[in-house]
C-alpha cells in the first residue's frame, strides 16, 4: 500500500509562512491556508464590513487592555489586571498600574492614551500624541494619520510604551508592553479574542442595509443589480429589453415587462427606459425577503435552472500534463498581451481636464477602468504561475512571462496590436474577454483539465478566478463601450485617431521599454526564487509599474510627444513570443 501524499498548500499568509519555513512543520500541512486567503478573494470592506471589522482586532493591540478608536481617540474600555498578575516579565509597579487602572474603570472612570511611542514600520520609532494627529500624512517624518492607523502600524512584537490619563479629574498612568500577536503559530485568532468579536460591529447586510448601500458594494454572489427573469417561453436572445441590468431589490416584481432604471440608449446600445425603479422600502425587504429571485450567471432565475454553456467542466480536458503546461504558459503570454494592448489603448485617451461634461466624467471613467483590467492582467499572470510552479518538480520551474504573439478574439485568434482606443477596439476588448467563463474559453480546457484530477483545490479554484475576472472585465468593456459610445465621432475622446508609434530613437519610447523589461525581469526573479524568498523582486516589479518613476511615468511621456504607446519585442528567450500550443 502506497503511503498517502502529502497534500499541497500554498503559503500565502503571514502564519501559513511562518509554518513553512519552520522544518519541524515540513510534513505537516498547515493550517488556517484557506483558497480565500488572498485580498482579493474578499470584498475588502472592514467597516461597514461583510467579513470582519478590522478595527477589532485593534482593540487588544496592547497586553491585558481592550481599547477602543472613537473619534481619533483611543479609549481604555477594560483591563485584566489578573491576568497581567499572572504573566512572566510584568513588574510590581506594572501590576499595580493595571489593579488601579482597572478599578476605576468599574467605577466608572474613564481614561485614554495621551501618548504613544513605539515602532511604527515604515514610518519608524516615534512618540506620538493622539490628539495632535491630523488624519494627514505626508512628506518625511510624517506622523500615523489618526488613532486607529497609529495602532495598526505598530510593529509584531515591538515594544510600546501608553502614557494613559483621565479625561476628568487628575491622573496619568504609564505602561509598557509588547504589541500583542493577533494570530497563533497556526494561523489561527490568538486566545486573547473572543469568539465572534471580529464580526459582532458589523452590518446587517441581509435586511436594512442591503437597501441603502451603494451599486457593487456587494459580492457578485449577493447582487443588488442583475438582468431581469425571463418570461416563460423566453424572448429571443436578441431581445434588448430582457438584457439590460435592473434592480434585484425592485418593488415592481411582475413579469410582464423587465423594469429598466437606465436613460434611453441609442441605436448602438440596450433601449433604455427613463422611469426610476422603486425599490422595496427597509420593513418590506425583511417581509418580503423570500420574493427576491436567485441569481445564476448574472439573471434572476424563477424556473429550473438549466446550465448554459458557461459552464468551464464541460469543457474537454487537455491529454496529459505536458500539454496542460504548455497551454498554461500560452494563458499567461495571452495575460501579458492583453495587459499591453489594453496600456496603449487607454493612454490615447484625451486627458479629461477642462473639457465640458459628461466627456470629461465619462473619460475619466473609461481610463481608470482600462487601468483597473489591466492591473487586474497583472495578478492573473501570478496566479498562473503560481500553478504553475506546483505543477512543476522540485527545482524545474521556469517562469511564464512570455508574450503571446496571437490573441484570442471571438473565437479566432488575431496578431498583437497596438491600437487607440476607438469604440471598435472596445469592441475588440469585449470580444477577448467575453468567452472568460464558456467553454470555448482560453481557460476552460486548463480549468476542466485541472478539477479532473491533476490540480488541487487551491489551484482549481485559482484557475476559476481568473476566468470569473475575466467576466467582470467582460462586463466592464461594455460599459467603457457605453461611456464612449455617447460621444461621436471617435475624435471627441482621443488624443488622436490615427496617433503614430514612436521613432525607435524616441527617448520617451526608449525609456518605456527599458521600465517594461524592467518589470519583466522582476518578476521573473521573484516568480523562480518563490515565496517569501521572492518577495522583494516582485514588490520591486510592482514599484516599476507605478507612479512617475514607473511604467505609468513612462506612458505619461510617450502620449505627451503625441504618439501612441507601444511596446516592442524583447529577443531575450524568457520574454520572446510564445505561440498558441496546436489543439
Amino acid at each position: 500500500m502506497t503511503a498517502r501524499p502529502t497534500p499541497k498548500l500554498l503559503p500565502r499568509n503571514i502564519a501559513a509562512l511562518r509554518q513553512g519555513q519552520d522544518p519541524a512543520s515540513a510534513a505537516r500541512t498547515i493550517v488556517g491556508n484557506s483558497v480565500s486567503t488572498r485580498l482579493e478573494s474578499g470584498i475588502g470592506n472592514f467597516f461597514p464590513g461583510l467579513e470582519c471589522d478590522l478595527r477589532n482586532l485593534e482593540r487588544r493591540f496592547f497586553p491585558f487592555v481592550e481599547v477602543d478608536t472613537d473619534f481619533g481617540q483611543i479609549i481604555v474600555i477594560s483591563v485584566d489586571a489578573a491576568a497581567a498578575a499572572d504573566s512572566a516579565g510584568i513588574s510590581a509597579t506594572d501590576i499595580q498600574s493595571y489593579r488601579t487602572l482597572e478599578d476605576d474603570i468599574r467605577r466608572g472612570g474613564r481614561w485614554t492614551v495621551r501618548t504613544m511611542a513605539g515602532d511604527f514600520g515604515p514610518l519608524g520609532p516615534q512618540t506620538v500624541t493622539i490628539a495632535d494627529l491630523t488624519g494627514v500624512s505626508f512628506g518625511d517624518d510624517r506622523r500615523p494619520a489618526d488613532a486607529w492607523v497609529a495602532i495598526r502600524m505598530l510593529r509584531e512584537n515591538s515594544l510600546v510604551t501608553l502614557t494613559l490619563t483621565r479625561v476628568s479629574g487628575p491622573g496619568e498612568i504609564t505602561l509598557s508592553g509588547l504589541r500583542s500577536r493577533y494570530l497563533d503559530a497556526n494561523g489561527a485568532l490568538a486566545r486573547m479574542f473572543e469568539p465572534g468579536e471580529l464580526t459582532q460591529s458589523l452590518c446587517s447586510p441581509w435586511t436594512h442595509d442591503f437597501r441603502d448601500c451603494a451599486c457593487f458594494y456587494w459580492a457578485s454572489n449577493h447582487p443588488d443589480i442583475a438582468l431581469p427573469p425571463l418570461p416563460v417561453p423566453a424572448p429571443p436572445g436578441n431581445a434588448l429589453q430582457w438584457n439590460v441590468d435592473t434592480a434585484w431589490e425592485r418593488l415592481d416584481r411582475s413579469m410582464q415587462s423587465p423594469p429598466i432604471a437606465n436613460a434611453l440608449g441609442s441605436d448602438q446600445n440596450p433601449p433604455r427606459n427613463s422611469r426610476v425603479v422603486p425599490e422595496m422600502v427597509h420593513h418590506q425587504i425583511n417581509r418580503d425577503w423570500q420574493l427576491l429571485n436567485f441569481v445564476l450567471e448574472r439573471r434572476e432565475q424563477v424556473t429550473p435552472y438549466t446550465p448554459s454553456n458557461k459552464n468551464p467542466s464541460q469543457a474537454g480536458p487537455l491529454p496529459d500534463l505536458p500539454t496542460l503546461i504548455k497551454h498554461l504558459r500560452f494563458a499567461a503570454g495571452v495575460e501579458i498581451a492583453v495587459m499591453l494592448e489594453y496600456l496603449s489603448a487607454a493612454w490615447s485617451l484625451r486627458k479629461p481636464d477642462g473639457l465640458p461634461q459628461p466627456l470629461q466624467n465619462d473619460l475619466r471613467a473609461a481610463f481608470a477602468e482600462i487601468r483597473r483590467i489591466a492591473i487586474g492582467e497583472m495578478r492573473h499572470i501570478r496566479a498562473v504561475n503560481d500553478v504553475l510552479a506546483h505543477l512543476m518538480p522540485a527545482g524545474a520551474f521556469e517562469p511564464a512571462l512570455a508574450v503571446a504573439a496571437e490573441i484570442p478574439d471571438g473565437g479566432k485568434y488575431r496578431p498583437l496590436a497596438f491600437r487607440s482606443a476607438t469604440i471598435e477596439t472596445i469592441e475588440d476588448f469585449v470580444r477577448i474577454e467575453a468567452p472568460s467563463e464558456s467553454v470555448d474559453g482560453l481557460y476552460a480546457p486548463i480549468y476542466a483539465t485541472l478539477a479532473g484530477g491533476i490540480g488541487t483545490e487551491e489551484q482549481v479554484q485559482s484557475i476559476r478566478t481568473v476566468m470569473s475576472e475575466g467576466e467582470d472585465h467582460h462586463q466592464t468593456f461594455l460599459f467603457i463601450k457605453e461611456w464612449l459610445g455617447r460621444h461621436v465621432p471617435d475624435s471627441v475622446f482621443l488624443a488622436g485617431t490615427d496617433l503614430a508609434a514612436p521613432p525607435a530613437t524616441n527617448g520617451a519610447h526608449k525609456t518605456l521599454q527599458r521600465r517594461y523589461r524592467k518589470l519583466l525581469e522582476g518578476l521573473y526573479d521573484g516568480y523562480k526564487a518563490g515565496m517569501p524568498r521572492g518577495a522583494v523582486s516582485v514588490n520591486a516589479a510592482r514599484n516599476v509599474m507605478l507612479g512617475s518613476g514607473g511604467i505609468e511615468g513612462a506612458l505619461d511621456s510617450v502620449a505627451a510627444k503625441g504618439f501612441l504607446a507601444v511596446f516592442d519585442p524583447i529577443a531575450d528567450p524568457r520574454f520572446a513570443s510564445i505561440t498558441r500550443p496546436n489543439p
